[in-house]
């Protein structure tokens, strides 16, 4: 996608707190842009005692990189049955 930064920017946090939200150790999870010329996000964590801002922070962007490799492939697999479909004419 050609989209300019500006929109990267609430993309990559907004997908990092919905993947926070999904886990049950995490009571809160926000960020806020102070200023929309300046690329700087300041994340809030709140979580539970069995687990750390740090460990749900980790988790979330490893879980969100799984899914994203996951998409990836089944996107490749799909392309390339449309190629061999037509390849074969169809």
């Amino acid at each position: 996608m050609n989209a300019p930064d500006r929109y990267e920017r609430f993309v990559v946090p907004e997908g990092t707190k919905k993947q926070l939200h999904r886990d049950p150790n995490v009571l809160f999870a926000g960020y806020k842009l102070p200023h929309p010329l300046q690329y700087k996000i300041i994340v809030r964590i709140h979580t539970t005692s069995q687990s750390s801002p740090t460990q749900a922070y980790t988790q979330a962007i490893n879980d969100l990189d799984k899914e994203l490799e996951y998409l990836k492939q089944a996107f490749e697999d799909e392309k390339n049955r449309y190629e061999d479909r037509m390849k074969q004419g169809f």
